[in-house]
């Protein structure tokens, strides 16, 4: 059944929403809830009081720590209590950025952000301020303002994760000064790859950007790049530094980010204090409770899971992505009809679930057994066809190139 509130939105908002992965239709269209009343832990509540576990996206993965995690909420309570905003600058701009600098220590500074999207359009303007050029080349998802193919920015060209000739021919038919890139997204990481990109980077001036707003401190406390000794000039974060509250970080070598004095990068809300005091809440309770490595067990904990109910099945799927940012396919041409119905399988049984798992550190033991019970229960009812799609497949999304 279709929300009246999500017919009302598409009325006011074109396209509904603001953020493509909350779209209903990208998941099971007339079926996956539009809007949350609450959420706690993994726990959502809708405005019609039905209540899920959120076995997907974790709020398109900016929740590493659990909804409404109450160390992180306290700290942004504290800096709203003494004014979210003043002429002045907050004092824990300054904190956060000593803090993030710790984490990097082949890093010199730091410019701040509220999206992963501000990440990116920063980082890109001080590497085009230091090299002169604005052509750069991609291979990943950027933020809508670069875009995806087919809509790229009209000074990039792109490259396919792992093509090391389609690398260099994008730099030679282009002359690109700037890489942007996911050092690690779906495919398996080629360090081989990044380290060639890195070499030539070097010998022919060009400044490398690893985008790791969706990666980082994920799979470690930081970025992957640090896991594999391959280091940008400069590293986009976002997302999971502050737990669903606003706040990005463009981290970069001294020579390169020193550009931003030279032009204009500037936004009211990028001084305004919860952002901060949730970074600096949230980095920490994830370096105290070890996080990263917790929510990469509990990925590869739901791969196995993915893996075994579908042998158990006799379903093919094909499995990957980091640990923790977990993805499966159905082998085949009925991919999006079997996913969809996976996903209204599982939502009758109380569960968001897709075929992407971004965990938590509130997804427990105890809460991964039950979602495997109910994961082997809805394998098996789609390879016996015990259950059919009630509605339309779920809307594809777009080619990442990483």
């Amino acid at each position: 059944m279709i929300s009246p509130l999500w017919t009302r939105a598409n009325q006011l908002i074109p396209g509904g929403n603001h953020l493509f992965s909350k779209t209903p239709d990208r998941y099971c269209p007339g079926q996956w809830p539009a809007y949350y009343a609450r959420a706690q832990g993994i726990t959502i509540e809708t405005p019609d009081c039905r209540t899920f576990k959120d076995f997907s996206v974790m709020g398109a993965g900016n929740s590493t720590l659990g909804y409404g995690d109450p160390d992180v909420d306290n700290a942004v309570h504290n800096a709203i209590s003494r004014s979210n905003v003043s002429t002045l600058n907050c004092e824990e701009e300054v904190e956060l950025a000593e803090m993030v600098l710790k984490i990097n220590p082949k890093m010199d500074l730091v410019r701040f952000g509220r999206s992963g999207n501000d990440a990116c359009q920063i980082g890109l303007r001080i590497a085009q301020e230091y090299t002169g050029h604005h052509n750069f080349a991609i291979c990943g998802y950027h933020g809508w303002e670069i875009g995806h193919p087919p809509q790229l920015h009209p000074f990039c060209t792109p490259f396919e994760y792992g093509d090391i000739d389609q690398f260099h021919e994008s730099l030679n038919a282009y002359c690109a000064k700037i890489v942007i890139m996911e050092c690690v997204r779906n495919k398996p990481v080629d360090v081989d790859f990044l380290k060639e990109i890195r070499e030539t980077c070097d010998e022919r001036g060009i400044v490398l950007i690893f985008d790791e707003v969706a990666s980082g401190f994920r799979a470690n406390f930081g970025g992957y790049h640090q896991k594999i000794g391959v280091y940008p000039d400069i590293v986009l974060y976002g997302k999971a530094m502050g737990n669903g509250y606003a706040i990005s970080a463009v981290v970069g070598k001294e020579e390169v980010m020193q550009a931003a004095k030279n032009t204009f990068i500037s936004s009211m809300f990028w001084s305004e204090r919860i952002g901060y005091s949730a970074g600096l809440a949230t980095l920490d309770k994830m370096k105290r409770k070890n996080v990263p490595e917790l929510i990469s067990l509990t990925g590869l904990q739901a791969k196995q899971l993915w893996a075994s109910a579908a042998e158990e099945a006799g379903l093919v799927v094909e499995i990957s992505g980091l640990d923790a940012l977990a993805s499966f396919q159905f082998a085949g041409d009925d991919d999006r009809i079997k996913i969809t119905t996976f996903t209204q399988e599982m939502l009758k049984r109380g569960y968001l679930a897709s075929n992407q798992f971004y965990p938590s550190a509130c997804h427990t033991v105890m809460e991964m057994d039950l979602y495997a019970e109910h994961l082997r229960d809805v394998f098996c009812d789609i390879a016996d066809k015990v259950v059919t799609l009630e509605g339309e497949p779920s809307r594809p999304g777009f080619k990442r190139l990483a």
